[in-house]
């Protein structure tokens, strides 16, 4: 099965690599085999957005559906189903499509052919698809986790300027960081850095800074004697409302909501 990757060059780099990952590959294949539909993912586009779960039925009823992935709030990728009929095919169902292909001047053979493939979509029923379409949207929330810690791994294709300028920023998370000092410290110009930067990574310096430090944060939280406040400071941020806002916005939920729930999470497990 193929995964379309498409958007700009650091984006699609790296979507191409979530595309590549274990966790992806055992779950597309788990997937077919449960449903019988091919997943693909590929890079939201520009033009066409997608916040929300879309489900478009085409001319001959066939469905196909977008599961938005997002790292933080964002959305970044899109999980893809193959297309399935939510109803048997009949003759009268087909017609339709039958319609729309003479009006666009199309040959007998190609209308054929379309019936056939029509004819050999999987059928599913309603419940069934939706109990799918739910799977599908649990698993788009673990591959962006996924996604966010790959953003802070190294990879063999990225510049050398860009894996010693991460290896840089996390060592000096606590500390006030500007974009030139670490350009400075990575022996490449401003301008440059921030090009191949963002190039690589999909990400701002600035933005990929605030989500290294979110990402320090929720390890020292899991600590039961840690104060907020205190670890907002001892990961960069000036100033607590400062790191309250970078924290909703790229987690989805406040430091406190985000503790509350790991020692839920933990409560259950221990009775478990």
């Amino acid at each position: 099965m193929q995964t379309p990757i498409s958007k700009h060059n650091g984006q699609q780099r790296f979507i191409e690599t979530l595309a590549e990952s274990d966790l992806f590959r055992g779950y597309q294949t788990a997937f077919h085999t449960l449903t019988g539909l091919p997943l693909n993912l590929r890079a939201q586009e520009d033009e066409e957005f997608v916040e929300e779960v879309m489900t478009r039925k085409g001319v001959a009823g066939v469905v196909r559906s977008s599961v938005p992935v997002r790292v933080g709030k964002t959305p970044v990728a899109l999980l893809e189903t193959g297309g399935v009929r939510l109803e048997a095919a009949t003759a009268e169902s087909f017609a339709p499509l039958a319609n729309a292909l003479l009006d666009d001047d199309r040959t007998a053979a190609e209308i054929h052919g379309a019936r056939v493939h029509f004819n050999q979509a999987p059928v599913m029923s309603p419940s069934r698809y939706q109990a799918a379409i739910t799977i599908l949207r649990s698993f788009a929330l673990q591959l962006g986790e996924c996604a966010h810690r790959m953003l802070f791994a190294h990879t063999t294709n990225e510049p050398q300027a860009v894996r010693n300028a991460k290896i840089y920023i996390h060592a000096h998370l606590a500390e006030s960081m500007t974009l030139e000092q670490v350009a400075g410290a990575v022996n490449v110009s401003p301008f440059h850095f921030c090009k191949i930067f963002k190039r690589a990574t999909g990400l701002t310096f600035t933005d990929f800074v605030n989500r290294a430090r979110v990402e320090k944060a929720k390890r020292m939280l899991m600590k039961p004697d840690a104060r907020i406040t205190e670890v907002a400071y001892d990961v960069g941020f000036q100033s607590l409302s400062h790191f309250n806002r970078s924290f909703r916005r790229i987690a989805s939920e406040s430091p406190t909501e985000f503790r509350g729930r790991i020692r839920e999470e933990r409560g259950h497990a221990l009775a478990a």
